[in-house]
């Protein structure tokens, strides 16, 4: 079988799992794990390679913090050692895993391309990878994880579980042999036009995807993962979009297939619209919120046909804003974001 195709599914072991049927309330997470590689294989460089001690604190500073978060379903990004982060979920209960595709191995002991991965406490269905948009060039640059959850009584959520091109300069257009100061900057302003651009084109394909998904099945959708960028970039402009240009009144008709942020969703039912938003990451001084979780809208009670209540909306940042040398500094440089769903009473 293709390793693209590949489903990874944990069986019960010694924990029971939850029921397969009528699960009313659920809790998603976004989870970037940051270079989760265990030694002796290295991360992109051959210099990258985690201490003994070092792997033995990110592993138990791991444990900690997914006892603490309490999640059903972890969307997991930068996972390149995928069979060592299964058993550490193992034993923690979560019996189910699945993977976007087998993580690149160069020179032997060098990992180049990350995975994706869904943990969950409940068996999931995975689905085929999105397709490309057939006017686009080139493919993701990590492939997206999408998954289907049965939550009993005729009903399932699609998930999605991203991690859109960052905003590094992309490799392939920079030229060390540039010597001018002049030209090393043009040359890195292409690059960054070129990873911004991607991201664009990643986010636009997602987008028809999950919409061309919804369409055929009228699934709820939930997208979470690690966006490389604010909610309000210009990338990201398909998944705000509501209404045809022009055409106000169309807005009703595409209602059912916009997406919402949840922290926008929750600050609203809290009556705190004006709530400064929440720091996922750290770039020097300068914090952003890379990390996201989107909502359809029956997850957001204001909509008369809504079909789940958003109860909750958390943040686990200290290791980032007030980290502790010993215990954090081999951790993650995000936050991990995570919500509450509970399922409102069955409607007519």
């Amino acid at each position: 079988m293709d390793a693209r195709s590949i489903i990874r599914v944990i069986l019960r072991a010694n924990v029971e799992s939850k029921p397969l049927q009528n699960i009313n309330t659920i809790k998603l997470a976004t989870f970037n794990l940051c270079n989760f590689a265990a030694p002796p294989f290295a991360f992109y460089e051959m210099d990258n390679i985690y201490t003994a001690q070092q792997w033995t604190q990110k592993t138990r500073w791991l444990e900690q913090t997914l006892r603490l978060l309490d999640a059903d379903i972890i969307a997991f990004q930068e996972v390149f050692s995928a069979d060592t982060l299964r058993m550490h979920l193992n034993k923690l209960g979560y019996h189910y895993f699945y993977l976007n595709q087998e993580s690149h191995i160069e020179a032997d002991y060098i990992y180049s391309e990350p995975s994706l991965a869904f943990a969950s406490r409940f068996p999931l269905t995975q689905q085929a990878h999105l397709p490309f948009l057939a006017a686009a060039v080139g493919e993701f640059s990590r492939p997206p994880l999408h998954v289907t959850l049965d939550i009993g009584n005729g009903h399932n959520i699609d998930l999605y579980n991203v991690h859109l091109k960052s905003q590094r300069p992309a490799s392939d257009i920079l030229d060390p042999s540039l010597e001018s100061t002049v030209d090393q900057w043009l040359n890195e302003l292409h690059a960054s036009c070129a990873s911004t651009q991607l991201r664009q084109t990643e986010v636009l394909s997602l987008h028809n995807a999950i919409v061309t998904r919804k369409k055929a099945t009228h699934n709820p959708a939930v997208l979470l993962g690690d966006f490389n960028n604010n909610l309000d970039a210009i990338e990201f402009s398909p998944l705000r979009s509501s209404h045809l240009r022009r055409h106000p009144l169309s807005a009703s008709a595409i209602f059912p297939y916009t997406l919402l942020d949840s922290w926008a969703v929750f600050q609203q039912q809290q009556a705190s619209p004006d709530a400064a938003s929440p720091i996922t990451h750290y770039y020097g001084a300068k914090g952003n919120r890379l990390d996201h979780i989107l909502l359809s809208p029956e997850f957001d009670i204001g909509h008369a046909h809504s079909l789940f209540e958003l109860q909750n909306y958390q943040l686990i940042d200290k290791h980032i804003i007030d980290p502790r040398f010993g215990d954090d500094d081999v951790s993650t440089d995000h936050a991990i974001v995570s919500i509450t769903l509970k399922r409102r009473g069955e409607r007519e």
